[in-house]
């Protein structure tokens, strides 16, 4: 039977899920490299453990005393999920993992495996080619239309050296360059060249779920409407939800196609040229705004914990729009960049500012974390 939580990771990722285990009773006990985080200083948390690298916080976690699987892992980042992919057959002996088996994970994680499966079961993606060599880019640059994206096939090795999502290419000698840049951080195996959806986050949707494997019990969907940066954004800073049909259609049989297990988010982005929605990527983890389900009622972290811990589950999907996440310092600086640039659609945003709002630092009940996160920003900023 789960009693604890044991999150690897933090930031807003990290403060939703302890505050959403809390309130389900589960004792939460926090791993992270770096004694300055906010989730450390929620009351929700009950232990906190520094750890120096993968090596040590794996010796640390088989040191740890836990029976029967009484504890569950969370990773809140990309870079820990692969921790638990790579570490899955140990670790999965002695506790319970949030993550699916590493070859499923492997799927979300390698993007060129997530389209080549998606395309199997005739799921809409953006024209994507995996060129292997210069030669092969050389011989694509003048069939496709431009503008065009590099991107990596595994995104958080490659931002985490880079700093950007992509490369974008206006015309072939701006593809040839950029894929020279890129290959000098991703083996050619990992490049991506992909058309370019026009829109924006306007246009970019996700669907979060809890997926057992062949059912999707949880779900909502959001148009995330604004993010940092605003073009291939790494932060949502305003989610609302929407009811959308087709995306739920698309989502439940592409997460059932894979067999795949736990919380996830599944992005896609509306193509105005097809008229049809297209799969961007899944992250197989939480993500930030995931808290909007205190709004709406449906608690994808309990329903996993339920369903591990072999109680009925109830399916739930929501059905109300424009219940609206919001994390409003970074929110408060993409507004203002965004009207400086005289890109900032002020009806849209009297609009959004209407919504009932969950925020991703504030509450009343827990306030520390809310005034830390504003105390350590500069920190925060610069360090990551």
């Amino acid at each position: 039977m789960i009693d604890r939580i044991i999150l690897l990771g933090n930031h807003i990722q990290g403060l939703g899920v302890s505050r959403i285990c809390d309130r389900l009773g589960l004792k939460v006990h926090l791993y992270n490299e770096d004694s300055l985080c906010v989730t450390r200083f929620s009351n929700s948390c009950k232990v906190f453990t520094r750890f120096k690298g993968e090596e040590d916080l794996l010796r640390q976690l088989l040191a740890l005393k836990i029976r029967n699987k009484s504890a569950l892992l969370m990773p809140t980042n990309d870079r820990f999920v692969g921790f638990l992919s790579d570490n899955y057959e140990q670790l999965s002996e002695k506790y319970a993992l949030s993550v699916p088996k590493p070859e499923i994970t492997d799927i979300c994680f390698n993007k060129i495996k997530t389209y080549t499966r998606a395309k199997e079961m005739g799921i809409p993606i953006p024209e994507s080619h995996f060129p292997k060599t210069e030669a092969e880019v050389e011989a694509l640059k003048d069939k496709i239309e431009y503008p065009v994206i590099i991107k990596p096939a595994v995104m958080y090795k490659f931002y985490s050296k880079l700093g950007k999502k992509v490369y974008v290419c206006r015309n072939p000698r701006e593809l040839v360059e950029n894929y020279r840049l890129a290959t000098q951080v991703i083996i050619p195996d990992e490049v991506i060249v992909q058309e370019f959806l026009a829109g924006g986050p306007t246009k970019l949707y996700s669907f979060g779920s809890f997926c057992s494997g062949d059912k999707v019990w949880g779900s909502f969907v959001a148009n995330r409407i604004r993010q940092k940066p605003m073009d291939f954004g790494i932060s949502t800073t305003f989610a609302r939800t929407v009811v959308n049909p087709r995306i739920d259609e698309l989502a439940k049989k592409f997460l059932t196609g894979i067999g795949y297990f736990g919380v996830s988010e599944t992005e896609f982005m509306y193509d105005e040229k097809t008229g049809d929605f297209k799969l961007i990527e899944i992250n197989p983890r939480t993500w930030k705004w995931h808290t909007i389900s205190n709004s709406i009622g449906i608690n994808l972290i309990g329903m996993l914990v339920d369903y591990l811990n072999n109680r009925e589950l109830r399916e739930q999907h929501n059905t109300v729009p424009d219940i609206a996440w919001t994390e409003r310092l970074t929110d408060g600086y993409v507004v203002l960049t965004e009207a400086m640039k005289g890109r900032l659609n002020y009806k849209d945003f009297a609009q959004s500012m209407k919504y009932k709002k969950e925020y991703a630092c504030f509450s009343w009940k827990d306030p520390l974390p809310g005034l830390m996160y504003v105390a350590l920003s500069p920190y925060l900023l610069f360090s990551r």
